[in-house]
């Protein structure tokens, strides 16, 4: 069922023949349409029918306390990371003030429009090939418009996407937006039909992959150099975050191995040798045990999802990590990573780097 509780009712009419599951309106502005929609299939309810908007601190209430159905969203970008157009349907448009509290906390203030007038919305379709934010890559932006034709054109209408997240303990994907015009949550045409048009901005998504890919290859060199010797040899993965001009990746150690900065040239030459290698990177899908047995890291803690098995990065058959994000296709293509730093704190190494 799709729940839609826009913050006007004017669209409300002459859609419900189209889509094939009725929509739900959770607030009104205009009783008098009660009527004409208790005539459709229209699934209509006024505000007094939603649950009050409060904080939620356990997740296993979370489906009883926001506006929409918690149904899943196939993550297209993590089955072909190179796609930056993609078609879809819609599953629901609501306000962000119609979530709880908690809900709204995983998205940062984002204003819409020419006078920061517009309302953010949450959007969720049936597939997306918007990364959500997490496994320390920043989340796609872009943009998703009504598709309208036989000719699959598509127009104005529509929305700017400015973040995206996974709704904790589900596999829902929630994109924050702002209508690109006023028509875009007023005219019945948006709602009219499921069929949306998503693209997303090409040269973030290539340098988000070009940092997650460097991360672990970053990873891959320094595990490498704690093998042979160079390196203390208790080094386990950490944190890693792969965001632009902050990236790094984590070290602990079982038995207080540091790592200090006279490593940084040798760590080095090594993610250099690595990548000017151009090991293929593959995509893989592995069972728990099998992905524990040969992640670097292990999966403990990694967001990459089991319902059908655990998603890892394999880089040339070197070494693979437990991961959700995007990827470049071989080494060569992050260009060069440069380690920019190591401090350490409390027995944990951090390694700063970029890619140029």
């Amino acid at each position: 069922m799709i729940r839609t509780p826009p913050s006007t009712i004017a669209s409300i009419y002459k859609y419900s023949h189209i889509l094939s599951t009725p929509i739900i309106f959770a607030h009104s502005q205009h009783q008098f349409l009660a009527a004409r929609l208790a005539r459709s299939s229209v699934h209509y309810f006024t505000s007094k029918s939603i649950k009050p908007t409060t904080p939620i601190r356990n997740m296993a209430t979370i489906s009883s306390a926001i506006p929409i159905s918690l149904e899943k969203t196939d993550a297209v970008y993590q089955k072909d990371g190179t796609l930056i157009t993609h078609e879809t349907t819609l599953s629901s448009l609501t306000p962000l003030s119609s979530f709880p509290e908690d809900v709204r906390g995983l998205f940062k203030a984002v204003s819409g429009g020419e006078k920061g007038e517009a309302e953010p919305w949450v959007v969720t379709v049936a597939s997306t090939i918007f990364h959500a934010q997490g496994g320390g890559q920043p989340s796609d932006t872009g943009v998703i418009r009504l598709l309208k034709g036989e000719d699959g054109g598509n127009n104005d209408e529509g929305f700017t996407v400015h973040q995206v997240r996974k709704l904790p303990s589900t596999s829902t994907i929630l994109h924050l937006v702002t209508p690109l015009s006023s028509s875009s949550t007023s005219s019945p045409n948006f709602l009219q039909t499921a069929k949306l048009h998503q693209s997303i901005d090409a040269e973030k998504r290539t340098l988000h992959s070009r940092l997650h890919t460097a991360g672990h290859a970053l990873g891959l060199a320094i595990s490498m150099l704690s093998q042979s010797g160079t390196l203390p040899s208790d080094l386990q993965d950490g944190k890693a975050s792969h965001y632009p001009s902050t990236a790094f990746v984590e070290f602990t150690a079982t038995a207080g191995g540091l790592i200090m900065s006279s490593h940084k040239d040798a760590i080095q030459a090594k993610v250099d040798e690595l990548v000017a290698a151009d090991y293929p990177v593959g995509i893989e899908v592995l069972s728990r045990a099998e992905a524990g047995a040969r992640c670097i890291g292990g999966v403990d803690g990694a967001d990459v999802g089991e319902e059908e098995g655990v998603r890892v990065v394999d880089l040339g058959g070197l070494g693979c990590y437990a991961c959700g994000g995007t990827h470049v296709g071989k080494l060569g293509e992050i260009g060069r990573v440069v380690v920019r730093n190591i401090k350490r704190q409390k027995g944990v190494s951090k390694v700063g780097y970029d890619v140029v």
